[in-house]
């Protein structure tokens, strides 16, 4: 497989962590700038200290972006978790837009619950978004740093890297369905680049015009196998969020069975 200069420029540029507890502060404060101060989906006044905090956040995976010369925190996300073992069982989609769903098997109420889990507070920082005048959306853009070129034609890419991200955090999790709620535009987008993404329900005002998306691991990860460019972001991923390589990952296996 050739590589793709854009996504080895990214690669260079970017490192995606699994915060320890001190990094998670600046997941905190990014979600703050973001979902806050920026877009006020959330209302700084309970945000103790500029940082974005709920209760879902001690039963979830996270990922910081972080940009390698300024060492910048440029994005985050996290997979939350709700099985048997955790403290709570609902999604929180469940808890925000329960009487949103269509009748369909694709449900997170008609699945094992330690088969699911639900990709929230994605965020990419103000600074690293394309292009200007489209501050109406979490992917849309502010303004760009004081960089090359060469890396700020990466930047669009960091929204679709986090996702990867949260792809990876779902695999090396065990979990075979996820649950996202998004934007129709960022729907698109993953679909366009070949993840297929159903969606489930009708949209809400939560956070912005949103609706349930379904995702299933194995369907995921073979549109991955497909495009050249996302298996090597999907690899970065992967390689940099789990301790093992993407060569022993089910998406390896579903790469030999295509």
């Amino acid at each position: 497989m050739q590589d793709d200069p854009l996504i080895s420029a990214f690669c260079r540029y970017f490192d995606l962590i699994r915060p320890n507890e001190e990094q998670m502060e600046a997941v905190y404060r990014l979600r703050y700038e973001v979902y806050c101060r920026e877009f006020k989906y959330e209302s700084g006044d309970s945000c103790l200290g500029e940082r974005e905090v709920d209760e879902y956040d001690a039963q979830a995976t996270h990922c910081l972006l972080q940009h390698v010369v300024s060492g910048t925190s440029a994005g985050c996300v996290r997979v939350v978790h709700v099985d048997g073992r955790q403290k709570i069982h609902e999604l929180p989609m469940e808890r925000h837009c329960e009487n949103c769903f269509y009748e369909t098997d694709y449900r997170p109420d008609r699945i094992e619950r330690d088969q699911i889990c639900e990709v929230s507070r994605l965020a990419v920082n103000g600074l690293f978004r394309r292009r200007l005048g489209e501050s109406v959306t979490p992917f849309g853009d502010l303004h760009l740093l004081n960089v090359p070129l060469e890396q700020a034609r990466t930047f669009p890419l960091l929204a679709l890297s986090l996702f990867m991200s949260a792809v990876a955090m779902m695999e090396i999790q065990g979990r075979s369905h996820a649950f996202a709620m998004m934007e129709p535009s960022l729907a698109r987008i993953l679909r366009r680049h070949g993840l297929k993404v159903k969606q489930i329900g009708t949209l809400q005002n939560y956070h912005g015009r949103r609706a349930p998306f379904h995702i299933s691991l194995l369907t995921a990860l073979a549109g991955i196998h497909r495009s050249p460019s996302l298996s090597q972001l999907y690899a970065h991923s992967y390689s940099n969020l789990s301790d093992s390589h993407p060569s022993d990952s089910l998406w390896d296996a579903v790469a030999r069975a295509a």
